[in-house]
């Protein structure tokens, strides 16, 4: 068992120990690296990576973020900076380019040979957040002529360098993807069966245009560590490992999140964040919903007579918004995490708005009768308590409903349903609930 000890890599590179940190570097894996150099200034941050190998190296400084990278780019050596460009999976390459501004990108292509740059490029030129973005050309392909025992020699020779050898693609002269092969498979079958009799012959795959989310799904659907990638004439491009889904995966449920809570998405972490990029990031949104909550007040303006006849009546008004908000938070988180995993889909639109409506009824008459004594401690007046009380059985039948619904609205108009909840599907049920209480409470104490 590996045992995890703490280092204190700032105090070896301030006392100059520099031969105990380079034995201590050698001994780690690229993540643990990642972990010990991520406080580190720049300055520092480049005395470690000159004590690491150029495969340790690569890797390390793919997973680092874009401003660190940039930091990094102006005070390496044009050799060092050249081997670790050259050494980074193309997928990688791909992403850390996309990043960079056009004259940094200009200089990290003159490092690499015609054949990396061309492959690079080809990456790049597939649609943003596309299966063809993450694909790494690095697999190992077989030819299903192939016996299973020169197959297996193959995967001796070959398959140290290439990103995974546990499911390799199966094409013919023209690149057409014929089936995939899994490793236990070869090794369990006898040496002399040809490759296409051990094959699946209608394996699962994506295009290179397929919407990264989509690609996680596919794959956590079939269990695949990793899934081929083909262009519109079914050639094979690479394939798609796993640990490149997990980052999808992640980005994903972040930028959710992001929407979610009504922030201008961004893949930067918070501690990478200056306070003036925050601001704008979450000021855009505020505005938008103060301009629609200022609704509220010529709602409340043009009932301010009632207001004056029956002061009683606002004590109700933020139970009502309150209410209304979370009970459509819920609903709309629930809805919209059952489409991220694919349990929801837009056809079941009615199925879940008549469910909701009917959940809704229950909940609303259950807290209804709650305000209705409770309204009892306020005032002794039975006509009030009713009228509070139908009120928020009202408000929260429509925002149950509302916040099932506004994810398939935005579901039908290709927007991503995350932004229909959080603050804004709160503002909508503030401003539209605050109405039907006081149209509903007006109409029964009239």
């Amino acid at each position: 068992m590996k045992v995890k000890v703490q280092v204190d890599i700032k105090k070896l590179i301030e006392n100059g120990d520099f031969r105990t940190l380079k034995t201590i570097l050698s001994q780690q894996e690229p993540a643990e690296i990642l972990e010990l150099i991520e406080e580190l200034p720049a300055d520092e941050k480049i005395i470690v990576f000159r004590f690491l190998s150029k495969d340790q190296a690569a890797v390390v400084f793919s997973e680092l973020e874009t401003d660190d990278q940039m930091e990094l780019i102006e005070l390496f050596k044009e050799e060092r900076l050249s081997e670790i460009i050259s050494s980074m999976d193309p997928d990688d390459r791909a992403e850390l380019l996309e990043e960079m501004p056009a004259n940094v990108v200009n200089k990290l292509l003159s490092f690499l040979t015609p054949e990396e740059r061309k492959l690079t490029l080809s990456l790049l030129n597939y649609p943003e957040n596309s299966a063809g973005r993450l694909t790494t050309p690095k697999c190992l392909e077989l030819n299903p002529n192939m016996t299973v025992s020169e197959a297996l020699e193959k995967i001796r020779k070959e398959g140290k360098d290439k990103e995974t050898v546990h499911l390799m693609p199966v094409i013919d002269k023209s690149r057409i993807l014929l089936g995939t092969v899994e490793l236990q498979d070869l090794i369990f079958s006898e040496p002399d069966l040809y490759v296409e009799q051990t094959m699946d012959s209608e394996p699962v795959f994506v295009y290179a245009t397929t919407d990264q989310e989509e690609v996680a799904q596919i794959m956590k659907k079939y269990d695949l560590i990793a899934i081929p990638v083909v262009d519109s004439e079914q050639r094979l491009i690479g394939i798609i490992t796993i640990d490149d889904i997990v980052d999808v995966i992640d980005e994903e449920a972040t930028e959710d999140i992001q929407k979610m809570s009504s922030i201008v998405t961004t893949e930067q972490p918070y501690l990478h964040l200056s306070g003036w990029k925050l601001i704008f990031k979450r000021l855009p949104w505020l505005i938008a919903l103060l301009l629609m909550e200022s609704i509220n007040g010529n709602v409340i303006a043009k009932f301010e007579h009632f207001l004056a006849s029956l002061p009683i009546v606002a004590a109700f008004m933020p139970t009502m918004m309150d209410t209304g908000g979370n009970i459509g938070s819920q609903i709309s988180a629930l809805v919209i995490r059952g489409m991220a995993l694919g349990d929801i889909k837009l056809k079941d639109w009615w199925k879940v708005l008549l469910r909701e409506t009917a959940i809704g009824l229950v909940l609303g008459a259950i807290l209804g009768i709650v305000l209705f004594f409770r309204s009892m401690m306020i005032s002794q007046a039975l006509e009030i308590g009713l009228a509070v009380s139908v009120a928020l059985m009202v408000v929260v039948i429509f925002a149950n409903a509302l916040g099932a619904a506004l994810p398939f609205l935005a579901r039908l108009i290709k927007i991503d349903p995350a932004i229909m909840a959080g603050p804004l599907l709160t503002t909508i049920v503030d401003v539209s609930g605050i109405i039907m209480y006081f149209m509903i409470v007006q109409w029964i104490l009239r």
